[in-house]
């Protein structure tokens, strides 16, 4: 409108206000306040009766829950999953010498070890004290560790419990950010109890207050390694870039001003709204100006509010067509890894599907998160259904957790040795040599239904392979039976025929008077497809049919023979 006129709202107005909300995060919770401001103006019987009758039109299917929440689509969930290759690589970073780290490095790290101590909210990082990581005796008798502070959005001081896993981690943690804040607390109760006074800072001149200053000493008490960059703030205050004339005090006057512009509402870093917040001299999260700076050394002189963006952005190594992709704050980039995303608030619901797949009840959950309901910690669990039941079936015990044993490679396969231990195109086969060979052992030269062809390279090799093994399977046999095992020699019965076969069809396949591309036909000692299709008429009458093969290793080649002789 052109003059605004609360009694002229219509409809359309709303209608405008869901397509400016369309994409944005907090639109579900800004329409439940126009609901109630339209409420409000209806009771007082502001607004006509047609406008009253706007709905929200996010319900049903185009609701939160249904696009973002609990019954999101699996895609949609799985972008809210935490990158765990940039944990990995944060947690590289993290187990660097310090010395090889900044106030940055130790920043990012520290903050994403702490965040995955607990379930919190980058926010509530203004409302940690010096002494927050504290510890108490548990009912079973062993030391507990948490974190205690002051949670805005629930009004509540609250006591967060660390698992013990973390729980080195974070004492780590706290330590490396108290280390590098501490020189910050300084100045902030300087400011507090002394603001007419400069501070006298480690690298400040020491010169009387009322005494002037050379060009080098005002950009040594300013902070400056670079005189440019003193005689920039000088002009910012001055109007020019002279950098002669100055003394401590009349320094510390512009020191104040700029302080003023940077910290609002000092002593504390946030606006005193509700419960009063931290100072600044009283908070772990008490930073200088500068002091993440990739290219401006740490002001000793002036303080800045934490925000969580030195978190945020520094861990959001995204392409963006719209920029050059020179990011020289990102920490990925910055050690050479690979340009990864990591959202903090994706810390918060990591450690909530962790402490849910451990059994930790949903009650607990919650109030371990410092949520407001139920509700909120099963919309953020983001469990697909499958681990829903395998987790339930673990619990119960009506699901046996195994583990698939990895593939050995051919290093592996020649430690097992040879004998028992024979070696397939499939794998290897384990055995004891009083189990004796195995009765599928070479099968398939065997089989009087095998039909090979004559210049089928691939059947060749795989013929020798079985060849070289089965030599290598005598020779340890014939070793066991010389070192007193009696059981080898029917491992020494099974392998002798068969390295003859294989010689033989090695002969045939490899014969130059044969033609490539002739079928070859083996003669099967054991079984063909009419002896498979006797074997069950005679099971079904109740006969049993005698095996040769094992006739042959318990009685000997002898009464083979004589029952062929029957036979024939």
């Amino acid at each position: 409108m052109p003059q605004p006129d609360i009694t002229r709202l219509n409809e359309r107005h709303f209608r405008r206000a869901v397509e400016l909300l369309e994409d944005s995060s907090c639109r579900q919770g800004t329409i439940s306040t126009l609901l109630q401001m339209l409420a409000f103006l209806s009771e007082k019987l502001i607004l006509p009766a047609e406008v009253i009758r706007w709905q929200n039109p996010y319900v049903g299917d185009r609701s939160y829950s249904n696009l973002r929440g609990n019954n999101a689509p699996a895609a949609v969930k799985r972008q809210k999953v935490v990158n765990q290759d940039a944990l990995f690589s944060i947690a590289d970073v993290f187990s660097r010498p310090l010395t090889n780290l900044d106030d940055s490095d130790i920043m990012i790290t520290s903050l994403t070890a702490l965040l995955l101590s607990a379930p919190m909210r980058i926010g509530e990082t203004l409302r940690w004290r010096t002494d927050c990581l504290r510890s108490e005796i548990d009912k079973n008798g062993a030391k507990q560790k948490y974190l205690a502070y002051y949670v805005p959005k629930t009004q509540s001081y609250t006591r967060k419990p660390i698992p013990a896993t973390m729980t080195e981690v974070a004492t780590e943690a706290i330590e490396r950010l108290r280390s590098i804040t501490e020189e910050g607390r300084r100045l902030a109760r300087h400011m507090e109890l002394t603001p007419t006074k400069f501070y006298r800072h480690p690298d400040c001149p020491d010169v009387p207050d009322d005494k002037l200053l050379t060009r080098q000493q005002v950009a040594q008490a300013l902070g400056y390694i670079k005189t440019e960059d003193c005689m920039d703030f000088i002009k910012k205050h001055t109007g020019n870039y002279r950098l002669t004339g100055f003394t401590l005090e009349t320094l510390w006057q512009l020191i104040l001003i700029e302080h003023r512009n940077l910290n609002p509402h000092f002593p504390y870093q946030t606006p005193l709204k509700g419960m009063k917040p931290l100072k600044m001299s009283e908070s772990l999260m008490c930073f200088r100006r500068s002091q993440f700076g990739a290219q401006r050394s740490t002001s000793p002189v002036l303080l800045t509010p934490f925000n969580p963006d030195y978190y945020r952005k520094r861990l959001d190594g995204t392409v963006r067509l719209d920029r050059k992709n020179q990011r020289p704050i990102c920490f990925f980039a910055k050690h050479g890894l690979d340009l990864l995303r990591l959202n903090s608030h994706s810390l918060r619901h990591f450690v909530n599907r962790l402490a849910k797949q451990s059994g930790v009840s949903i009650e607990t959950i919650t109030e371990w998160s410092s949520r407001a309901s139920i509700q909120q910690t099963r919309t953020y669990l983001h469990e697909s259904s499958e681990q829903s039941r395998n987790r339930a079936a673990v619990i119960h015990g009506t699901k046996q957790e195994q583990q698939p044993r990895e593939p050995i490679t051919e290093e592996e396969a020649n430690s097992y040795g040879r004998g028992p231990f024979h070696r397939s195109r499939y794998g290897i086969c384990r055995r004891s040599w009083r189990a004796g060979p195995c009765i599928k052992f070479a099968d398939c030269t065997n089989c009087s239904e095998l039909l090979a062809c004559k210049g089928d390279k691939i059947a060749l090799e795989a013929v020798k392979s079985d060849l070289e093994n089965m030599q290598r399977t005598r020779d340890a046999a014939e070793r066991a039976v010389s070192a007193g095992e009696r059981s080898g020699g029917m491992w020494l019965a099974k392998a002798e025929p068969q390295i003859i076969r294989l010689t033989e069809l090695i002969r045939v396949l490899e014969n130059p008077e044969i033609p490539d591309g002739s079928p070859i036909q083996i003669q099967g000692t054991d079984f063909s497809h009419e002896s498979t299709l006797i074997r069950e008429k005679a099971q079904e009458s109740g006969i049993e049919l005698l095996d040769k093969d094992r006739l042959a290793i318990e009685y000997g080649q002898d009464l083979i023979d004589c029952l062929n002789m029957l036979t024939n």
